[in-house]
């Protein structure tokens, strides 16, 4: 009981000091009322403090009469007009304009008249006579006051000016300013006239958390919670503390209102509360509110949110408890909603129950939910990529949706389609509140509350609209409260809470203000070359092209946005250039034609555009682009091109008369020549194929002689090379070397005299393989050697060091070459010797030119013989086929082979002295792994393991030669006398052949058809090799071998170490020795795709160098042979050490490394070691096999013993 009465004495005492408190507001002095009013003077460029008249010209530009002269205004800038420009007087004192033709009237204060008759023209003087009737201008002095019409202004906006401030003139312009004339204190400009802001009023009154709309009488009415939760009635005409009109409820205890809903009629009327300490109802006037039941700890619950749905009830958000639904039916108990049950967040921002009787969420940073009444579910939208702060929630009277928020801008939605955002530039992207205005004769319409601003939003074309300033101080710190009212007379009002006050807003002057017409435009110049004229009266300008350009100036009075233009110059474009505030245009080079310069101007950037200036001008045509200029140069071209028709036509006439006069002549002597050269070529024809058959019998004649000459010399010269083998005594070797001897010549013979006929029939070619050069020059010491040392000669090879290793090309031409050109040499030299060199003239990247020069100290040749020397079956002097022998072909075809080869053979001589013989070759360079070798003529050591060799031979003696030859080298060998008897073996052998040895020309079934079905058992040519033996050595023939599926072709008959050097090159088998094979089995054999990384190695083996190949590359020179061996000694080390280091962490290194030096080691003939390299290398490039650590040891163990053997040889 006690407590009752203690609630209701506190109850009592707050109620008395609330109504104290009114009592006390209602009898304070009333405030001013504050509007955007701004003043203009010295400061702003307006020197003259009195103001006489106002009046605004069409172009837009505000025109103010003072004592000191006439002033324009453009919204930016003040310019001041007198005498100097043309006024009959300084003082003005009346402005009018003349709706008509829009000239300015100026009247002065001694009477006398000024006229500007057009906008670009200047100021006249005139006489009072010369004034239109209507405009009335005053005789003389300042007219009076219009104090009726200034004293109505002044009580409509309530305006409150400073003391002593007396107004002179008015005028209202069409942007909806009004601009205020005063005697003494300058211009005065009223703008954003829809808005006046109410000032806080004192004390704790003066707090303003809460605005509301309330529907009382048919009329929307605003209501307004003070300090000490009172509620007051806010008219829609003004408000003053005496005008707040009756409390219409006694204050709350507690925080106070932060949120205020009115209650429908089925709920009592009334009113619902929301504080910072719960929710509280009222059902009218001087009702004590009441705590609203339903909610969990009422008294600590901070509401934020109110919404009412007529199907679900009251809707009520908190602060970090949710959100409750509280039904119209009071026997249906509340519902509490939180994150649990779907909501994104315990604190709700704003509310909104639209017409479908949803219940839209908006919360901070979370974004939106929506309560769906069919599925009782929260639903949630993403309407961007981050959470959203939702301030706000409107529906307009189309049912659309509405969202604002704090950072994201605006966002909608049409019924049944999806949230977009509005895309419309906004003037914060912080929007505070919506609030839905009355609809307008543009329709729906709605108020966006900023915090520096507002903004009109049309909600059917999303338009938005300032309604301040950017400088109007009364928008300054606005806050999210807002209601509208509706006056008795229907005027609807806007009622918005700012820290300041309330800020009032007229809706419909609002909406005059958005309709404002655009800015005017004025064009001020022209300029044409540099040269100013006046923009309207440009005309026709000459006949060139100009530089024209534009300066434009824009007339606005509005305070705020900045003004942007636009221009284009038709008949140039029909574009419009990009909005830009610079208002000038330029057009440099402008061509002849007619144009018309257009410009327009628009306040910020999306108001209206202002109506098109425009000026006309032209650029006249020059004379020779006018058309009748171009008819004349036309009918003038046309006729001067008749008159030379016509004379060309006569000379052809001319011309045609002598020709076919001497046409006729010279058919009739045409047909006599006609008559004489058939006969002529009948002749020819037959003398042609007479000497066509005599070529082809000649050609078959020199091949059949060739083979039937080879094949007994096969014989003579492999059982000469056999007797030789067989120890015979002195006498008798020096009867088989004079009979190989003699067989080489008759060999030489025959083919210089196949190859004479090759080349006269154009049918010789040349191969381009690869091949070693140094080697084939260095073979000629060994070719020549009984030569020279039978006639006590000497002959040395000198091959330059940088020649390449490898060439592509055809080194048995090349052979034949240098083979002619020595033994010419040595044939004609009786003491001293012959030099053969060889050197790089030039080299480029994988190309050289190398030049051979074969220099003898022989007889010379005479001066006046050295152009015969080179002719077929000539010498220089015919004793000396008597004294020295020869056909006379060798120097002939040594010319013709190297012409075939791009070349010139020259010579030098001089008469018992010698001779110098020379040429140069081009060559590619090839690799030298890829090259074969040269066959060396040492011994030829047995191969190991044995081969097994068919031989295909019909003549007994080549079958003989070939056997003992074969077996020589530990050579199984079986005979097949002709091909169908070599098919049958190789298809019927027990133990496969390792080669096949096929000759042509065989009965029953020749080598080529032998060869291709062969082939057709073993269609793999490495596993079977077929090397073809012929006597024949036609390319042609070659070419028929190699089609039929042979390997390679020897010529019969074969020098052995040719043979030997081609069987270990094709079988891959290595021999027993080193001597002679090292060098071809290196080039024979090369990896296949998957090569094996390792095989056991004998590490005992001998190390013992093959110094063959090294002293072939030194030519004898023993001193470079030692520096070769001295670099090795100098590297090989250092590589060993690598070698260690990189094995086994860095397999690239160590296969570098490997690689390198296994290149070194290949000079010395040591194949063992060489091939150690080559698998470590390998190994080193399958990191999966892991064998480079044994290999390596026994690497070194060999190195260890190479290493003595090198410095022996080095003496070191």
């Amino acid at each position: 009981m006690k407590l009752l009465l203690r609630f209701l004495y506190v109850r009592r005492l707050g109620l008395l000091l609330g109504l104290l408190a009114l009592l006390l507001v209602l009898a304070r002095p009333a405030q001013a009322q504050q509007v955007f009013l701004r003043q203009f003077g010295p400061t702003e460029g307006l020197r003259a403090p009195f103001i006489y008249a106002l009046v605004q010209d069409r172009q837009g530009y505000l025109w103010l009469g003072t004592g000191d002269g006439l002033v324009r205004y453009d919204g930016s800038r003040f310019v001041t007009f007198t005498q100097q420009n043309g006024l009959a007087e300084d003082f003005v004192v009346s402005l009018r304009e003349d709706p008509a033709t829009g000239a300015l009237w100026v009247g002065h204060y001694q009477g006398g008249i000024s006229v500007k008759k057009t906008a670009v023209g200047p100021f006249q003087k005139t006489t009072r006579a010369a004034v239109p009737p209507g405009l009335r201008l005053p005789a003389d002095g300042p007219p009076p006051a219009d104090t009726a019409a200034i004293g109505r202004y002044l009580r409509r906006y309530h305006l409150r000016l400073p003391a002593g401030t007396e107004i002179s003139c008015l005028l209202e312009d069409r942007e909806g300013n009004a601009w205020l004339g005063t005697a003494g204190q300058g211009l005065l400009r009223h703008s954003d006239r829809h808005l006046r802001l109410e000032p806080k009023l004192p004390g704790p009154i003066g707090q303003l958390p809460a605005l509301a709309t309330f529907f009382i009488r048919g009329h929307a009415e605003a209501w307004s919670t003070f300090g000490g939760n009172s509620f007051f009635l806010l008219r829609s005409e003004k408000l003053a503390p005496t005008e707040l009109g009756n409390a219409l409820a006694p204050p709350l205890p507690g925080e106070p209102v932060q949120i205020m809903l009115e209650r429908p009629a089925r709920q009592g009327g009334g009113m619902w509360l929301g504080t910072s300490t719960g929710l509280y109802s009222t059902s009218g006037p001087n009702q004590l509110p009441q705590p609203v039941q339903g909610l969990s700890n009422n008294l600590n619950i901070s509401i934020t949110a109110l919404a009412y749905a007529p199907t679900s009830g009251l809707w009520v958000g908190t602060e970090g408890d949710g959100l409750y639904n509280i039904p119209n039916d009071p026997a249906r108990p509340p519902r509490h909603y939180t994150t649990a049950e779907g909501l994104l967040h315990n604190t709700v921002t704003a509310l909104l129950a639209d017409r479908t009787g949803r219940i839209w969420v908006g919360s901070h940073d979370t974004g939106l939910a929506a309560f769906e009444p069919a599925t009782q579910k929260f639903a949630a939208y993403r309407l961007t990529h981050t959470g959203l702060d939702i301030s706000s929630f409107a529906e307009d009277a189309d049912g659309r949706l509405w969202l604002a928020t704090e950072g994201d801008g605006v966002f909608f939605k049409e019924p049944s389609k999806t949230w977009q955002p509005l895309g419309a530039a906004l003037d914060s992207e912080y929007t505070y509140n919506l609030l839905p205005l009355p609809a307008g004769p543009a329709g729906p319409q709605l108020l966006l509350v900023h915090r520096q601003g507002l903004s009109l939003l049309d909600c059917l074309t999303r338009r938005l609209t300032p309604l301040a300033a950017e400088d109007d101080p009364l928008t300054r710190d606005l806050l999210g409260p807002a209601a509208r009212a509706t006056g008795p007379r229907g005027a609807a009002v806007a009622w918005l809470s700012t820290r300041a006050g309330l800020l009032r807003l007229d809706v419909a002057a609002a909406r005059r203000h958005t309709a404002a017409p655009a800015p005017g435009l004025a064009l001020t110049s022209a300029e044409v070359d540099g040269e100013y004229r006046p923009a309207n009266a440009l005309g026709w300008l000459s006949a060139t092209r100009h530089r024209v350009g534009f300066t434009f100036q824009g007339v606005s009075l509005n305070p705020g946005e900045p003004l942007s233009y636009q221009h284009r110059l038709r008949g140039l474009s029909d574009e419009w250039s990009r909005p830009s505030t610079a208002g000038e245009a330029q057009f440099p080079g402008l061509d002849a034609g007619q144009y018309v310069f257009e410009a327009r101007v628009r306040r910020g950037a999306a108001g209206p555009w202002s109506p098109v200036a425009t000026s006309a001008f032209g650029i006249a045509t020059p004379i020779w682009r006018t058309w009748w200029f171009r008819l004349a140069a036309a009918l003038a071209l046309a006729g001067f091109v008749y008159g030379l028709l016509r004379y060309r036509e006569r000379q052809l006439r001319r011309t045609q008369y002598v020709l076919e006069r001497t046409v006729r002549e010279r058919t009739a002597e045409l047909r006599q020549q006609k008559a004489h050269i058939e006969d002529i070529n009948a002749d020819l024809v037959v003398a042609r194929d007479a000497a066509e058959a005599s070529r082809r019998a000649k050609a078959q004649f020199l091949a059949n002689m060739s083979h039937e000459i080879r094949t007994p010399m096969n014989a003579v010269i492999g059982l000469t090379n056999l007797l030789q083998a067989t120890r015979p005594s002195t006498e008798q070797a020096e009867y088989l070397t004079a009979i190989e001897s003699s067989s080489q010549n008759l060999l030489v013979i025959i083919n210089d005299i196949l190859d004479s006929s090759k080349m006269e029939a154009g049918k010789l070619t040349l191969e381009q393989v690869p091949f070693r050069l140094p080697e084939a020059v260095r073979r000629l010491s060994a070719m020549f050697k009984f030569a020279t040392e039978s006639k006590g000669l000497f002959l040395k090879v000198d091959v330059a060091p940088d020649v390449p290793a490898a060439v592509v090309g055809d080194s048995v031409r090349l052979n034949q070459i240098l083979v002619n050109l020595v033994g010419n040499a040595i044939k004609f030299t009786r003491a001293g010797g012959v030099t053969v060199t060889a050197e790089v003239v030039k080299s480029e990247t994988g190309h050289s030119l190398i030049r051979f020069a074969v220099r003898d100290t022989g007889i010379g040749i005479p001066a006046d013989k050295l152009g015969a020397i080179f002719e077929d079956f000539s010498q220089a002097n015919t004793s000396t086929t008597r004294e020295f022998g020869g056909t006379g072909l060798g120097l002939s075809i040594a010319r013709n082979l190297v012409q075939l080869h791009g070349g010139q053979l020259g010579v030098s001589s001089e008469e018992g002295v010698g001779s110098v013989f020379f040429f140069e070759l081009p060559y590619e360079v090839a690799d030298a792994q890829a090259a074969q070798p040269e066959a060396h003529a040492g011994l030829l050591t047995p191969f190991e393991p044995a081969l097994r060799v068919l031989v295909a031979e019909d003549n007994a003696l080549n079958q003989l030669v070939a056997r003992k030859t074969l077996e020589a080298w530990n050579v199984q060998v079986v005979i097949a006398e002709n091909g169908r008897l070599a098919v049958e073996a190789v298809a019927n052998a027990t133990q496969p052949y390792h080669a096949v040895l096929m000759d042509v020309q065989m009965p029953e079934l020749d080598g080529y058809e032998a060869s291709r079905r062969i082939r057709q058992q073993h269609p793999d040519a490495a596993r079977l090799p077929i090397i073809g033996l012929t006597a024949s050595v036609l390319p042609e023939d070659r070419a028929l071998a190699l089609a039929a599926g042979m390997n390679d072709t020897l010529a019969k008959p074969f020098e052995p170490a040719v043979l030997y050097a081609r069987l270990a090159h094709f079988t891959g088998r290595n021999t027993a020795g080193t001597e002679a094979t090292t060098a071809t089995n290196e080039a024979s054999v090369s990896p296949s795709t998957n090569p094996p990384i390792h095989q056991s190695t004998n590490s005992s083996v001998l190390i013992k160098p093959d110094w063959h190949l090294l002293e072939e590359l030194a030519g004898g020179n023993e001193g470079f042979l030692r520096q070769i061996v001295n670099t090795f000694l100098a590297e090989a080390p250092a590589l060993e050490a690598l070698l260690t280091a990189a094995c086994p962490d860095d397999p690239d290194a160590l296969a570098r490394t490997a690689h390198k030096l296994k290149g070194q080691v290949a000079y010395f003939g040591v194949p063992v070691l060489h091939t150690q390299l080559d698998e470590l290398e390998r190994a080193a490039r399958h990191p999966a096999l892991p064998y480079c650590e044994p290999l390596l040891g026994t690497i070194r163990q060999q190195l260890a013993e190479l290493y003595p053997q090198l410095e022996e040889r080095a003496g070191t």
